[in-house]
């Protein structure tokens, strides 16, 4: 009986322990299976430092945003009288500007202010030269936090509209000797009127561009211009090299017209002005030395060049009120050259700035040709503009040989868009033999006469004659003599062969 005891508990133990040993097995394995699955999850769960970055780059580009919009919670008229005052210090800019005022944080901060005024200092009283339809204020970004030690970057003007005196260029003036501020103001799409005393515009310059700022490294003024004057292109320069001597270095230039215009000046002891201008276009260079004493502009010059030819010349200039007296000494060149009209002398009578009745000017050339087979070997052109009328009365061609032409009554002026010279032609002969001889003029044609008056409009623009009157010796010539004459509407002046034939038909028809 013990036996059989002892074997059934052997067995029972067996059992239980085998059992026993397969369950901790299976734990064990399902213990590590679940320690696999948490590592596995933990890894697919880990964050990459890319997206660290990006999470990092999001939160700062948040919290960038909030700071720029911290100006948005300033007073508003606080910010009124702030940039006022900023403007005023810093920009020497007097605005005065609306409460229509804005927050912007593109492209970069700014102040949007729109429809301000620009004021100036005239005699104890603020004077209006200017409205700025938008006027743009950029924010220096140190410390939004605290309103006080806000500071302005720079300055941007759209769309204004200034009007300017005569009087108001002397204020100009002065406050352009002075230093600009370092921080850049920038104009553009605006216009700048200029009007004489009694309130008529002289002049439109419009702007494109324009900088203007005190560059700290260079030491100077800064003005830099794009723009039109009369529809005429042109880039503007201006540098102020040395403030407290007022050294001054202008640059005008112009790619349509083929000018290019540089003036240095500098200021003496005694507030008189010593410079030298240098004028370029096309062939052509003008190089001219002066002195200014109060009004009064006195100028010469020994070396300069037209078309390669060497032209002497001096003068004076007032400049309030506009007046030029101007003498010009032309030597070896030939007087036909002179009847030749440049497309640049076109654009710029066309334009009208010549025909203003606040210019005047009187200028003389003086030319001596000594060549033998031009019709003129000396002439002495003058060119008068009084009262917005150009003429050129008591011009005067000569031929040694035969005697001298002269223009009287004459008007240059612009009409449908053409360009007319009209004037009165007096040709005093005083050797007929060698005016025959001259024009090879046969013997039956030959006739005495003394005089020929012409009267004619010539248009510079198509190169057209039209003869109005004709008198020999004061007498009118017949209408079949004027029909003939009007053939020759296409001549030029200054062909030699045509201006024999256009005589030869002249003395063949008339009957003396």
């Amino acid at each position: 009986m013990k036996q059989i005891v002892k074997k059934f508990n052997n067995i029972v133990k067996k059992t239980i322990f085998k059992v026993q040993n397969k369950t901790n097995n299976n734990f064990k394995i399902y213990k590590k299976t679940i320690f696999k699955v948490q590592n596995k999850t933990i890894n697919n769960f880990k964050i990459s430092s890319f997206n660290k970055y990006l999470i990092t780059f999001i939160g700062l580009l948040f919290l960038y945003i909030f700071y720029l919009l911290i100006p948005l919670l300033y007073d508003k008229t606080w910010v009124q009288n702030n940039i006022e005052k900023k403007l005023l210090n810093e920009f020497k800019m007097n605005v005065s500007t609306s409460a229509d005022i804005s927050y912007r944080i593109l492209p970069a901060p700014h102040f949007l202010i729109k429809d301000s005024r620009f004021l100036m200092h005239h005699i104890e009283k603020q004077k209006l030269i200017g409205e700025i339809k938008t006027l743009k204020v950029f924010l220096n970004q140190s410390n939004f936090f605290n309103k006080k030690k806000i500071n302005f970057k720079k300055v941007f003007i759209n769309n204004a509209n200034f009007t300017l005196l005569r009087s108001d260029l002397k204020l100009l003036k002065k406050s352009r000797q002075e230093k600009f501020s370092n921080k850049k103001i920038t104009i553009k799409n605006s216009n700048i009127f200029f009007k004489d005393n009694s309130e008529e515009i002289i002049s439109i310059i419009k702007i494109d561009k324009s900088i203007l700022f005190f560059d700290d490294k260079k030491l100077l003024n800064l003005l830099n211009l794009k723009g039109k004057v009369f529809n005429i292109p042109f880039i503007f320069d201006f540098k102020n090299r040395n403030v407290s001597k007022k050294d001054q270095e202008i640059n005008f230039k112009s790619k349509v017209l083929k000018l290019n215009i540089a003036n240095k000046s500098a200021l003496k002891k005694d507030n008189s002005i010593s410079g030298e201008n240098i004028i370029s276009f096309l062939n052509s260079k003008i190089n001219t030395k002066y002195d200014v004493m109060d009004k009064l502009i006195i100028f010469e010059s020994n070396d300069s060049k037209i078309n390669n030819l060497q032209v002497n010349y001096n003068g004076e200039l007032s400049i309030s009120p506009f007046d030029l007296d101007l003498n010009i000494y032309l030597d070896s060149f030939k007087i036909s050259k002179l009847f030749k009209v440049y497309p640049i002398l076109n654009e710029f009578i066309k334009s009208g700035l010549l025909f203003n009745n606040n210019i005047s000017i009187n200028t003389s050339i003086v030319v001596n040709s000594n060549s033998t087979n031009q019709i003129f070997q000396n002439a002495k052109i003058n060119f008068h503009i009084i009262n917005g009328k150009i003429n050129f009365n008591k011009t005067k061609f000569i031929n040694e040989d035969i005697g001298s032409l002269v223009l009287n009554n004459s008007n240059l002026f612009l009409k449908n868009n053409k360009l007319i010279f009209n004037s009165d032609i007096l040709i005093n002969i005083e050797n007929l033999d060698r005016l025959f001889s001259f024009l090879n003029i046969n013997k039956i044609s030959r006739k005495k006469f003394q005089n020929i008056l012409i009267n004619l409009d010539y248009d510079f623009l198509e190169n057209q004659i039209k003869f109005n009157n004709v008198k020999i010796d004061n007498n009118n010539i017949n209408d079949q003599l004027l029909t003939i004459i009007d053939g020759f509407s296409d001549n030029e002046l200054n062909n030699l062969n045509k201006s024999r034939k256009l005589i030869n038909e002249i003395l063949k028809n008339y009957e003396g």
